[in-house]
């Protein structure tokens, strides 16, 4: 199948190559052992890379990843998203993107998946919600089977600890997914919808990340046991700031959005970061942006940020505590420095140099939203 799996492929590969200065590149590759419903265990190796330009209200992502195991897990994905941020309502954010997949490397034009999704986010403080729709077509030797999928979602942070919950509906003609994935009494006949409740949690420490993950689904027009469930656990640890080993096992339910089968899967990879050589973030890293708290005795704290950069710079802070609208930061003596006051519980903040991306304060906790942005982790006693 050349048609649009091939072509959201096409798409990445092209932005990809267009891209003159990445804001950065991330590169994983590692091991897994997986096994649908029905067949044995088989080994395949992972390599991916993903690609993302931070611009003041733009984030644009792209990532292309390839498993391979010498049968039909074999798979190629691409997937390019754009996030826009409101200038006159930062809160509000609407990220849209497409996404591709080829099934079977050795033919690469037999099967495949092509989808196109967006999502609006309401983010307030430390939560917000979310609402969104997708549409996809699945090849399977020349047979089209359309679906589609609604979802709404929140999210929120409690000093390390983040956590969302998420309702999707799917409603899709791919009875040939369910078939090869599940048990005979579960294969659905004609058309047939998915629900699916989803919580992940995931708890930051100081050198690495846990993230679970549960869903629940119930289906119609499944004939039997419409009712499942599944647990996924995943960890990071950072090796150093630019190089993580991840690891990560559970069971994925069949999504027909995007063609993937029911399978239970076991997988460890390393992830090497990229960062370009923009001469503002290199001051940043190198000299380093500090920020000091120290409690109020009225309740909440006082933040002040210090960043060692040249005096001609346009140094900014944003966060939490600006609604995340960028603060001008203002020149005293040798630095760059703010203060500004926070209130109790978790705060986020960052800064930047001469427009340049966003970088937490080099003595906070790194915090990472779902989009990619960074920001310093503060939490107020």
């Amino acid at each position: 199948m050349r048609g649009p799996a091939a072509a959201c492929l096409l798409i990445v590969a092209l932005n990809g190559a267009a891209a003159q200065a990445p804001d950065e590149i991330r590169v994983e590759a590692g091991a897994a052992e997986v096994r649908q419903a029905g067949n044995r265990s088989r080994a395949a190796a992972l390599m991916g890379v993903t690609w993302r330009r931070i611009n003041e209200r733009v984030v644009t992502t792209a990532s292309g990843s390839v498993t391979a195991a010498r049968d039909s897990i074999d798979t190629a994905q691409g997937l390019l998203a754009m996030r826009y941020q409101f200038a006159k309502r930062p809160s509000w954010r609407v990220e849209s993107g497409v996404a591709g997949a080829v099934f079977g490397l050795k033919s690469l034009a037999d099967d495949g998946n092509g989808a196109a999704f967006t999502r609006v986010q309401r983010a307030r403080g430390m939560s917000g919600v979310w609402a969104g729709a997708a549409t996809s077509v699945t090849n399977r030797t020349g047979d089209n089977f359309r679906s589609s999928a609604y979802d709404v979602g929140v999210w929120g942070e409690y000093r390390r600890t983040s956590g969302t919950i998420a309702a999707v509906q799917t409603r899709s003609l791919d009875t040939d997914l369910l078939s090869a994935s599940s048990l005979p009494s579960r294969r659905p006949f004609g058309a047939y919808i998915v629900r699916d409740a989803t919580v992940t949690v995931q708890q930051t420490f100081s050198a690495f990340d846990v993230a679970a993950i549960g869903t629940i689904r119930a289906g119609e027009g499944v004939t039997t046991k419409v009712n499942d469930r599944a647990f996924q656990l995943a960890a990071a640890f950072y090796l150093s700031p630019v190089v993580a080993l991840t690891v990560s096992g559970g069971r994925q339910l069949a999504n027909p959005l995007r063609a993937l089968p029911d399978a239970k899967f076991l997988s460890a990879s390393v992830r090497v970061l990229f960062l370009r050589r923009d001469p503002a973030v290199l001051q940043i890293d190198r000299y380093g942006t500090i920020a000091m708290l120290r409690q109020d005795p009225d309740g909440g704290a006082t933040l002040t940020l210090r960043v060692l950069a040249n005096s001609a710079a346009r140094v900014e802070a944003y966060g939490s505590f600006s609604g995340w609208q960028p603060v001008p930061m203002r020149w005293v003596l040798d630095a760059w420095e703010l203060q500004v006051h926070l209130p109790p519980g978790p705060q986020r903040v960052a800064v930047r140099i001469n427009g340049s991306q966003w970088r937490a304060p080099a003595n906070l906790t790194k915090v990472t939203d779902e989009f990619g942005g960074e920001a310093g982790l503060v939490v107020v006693p």
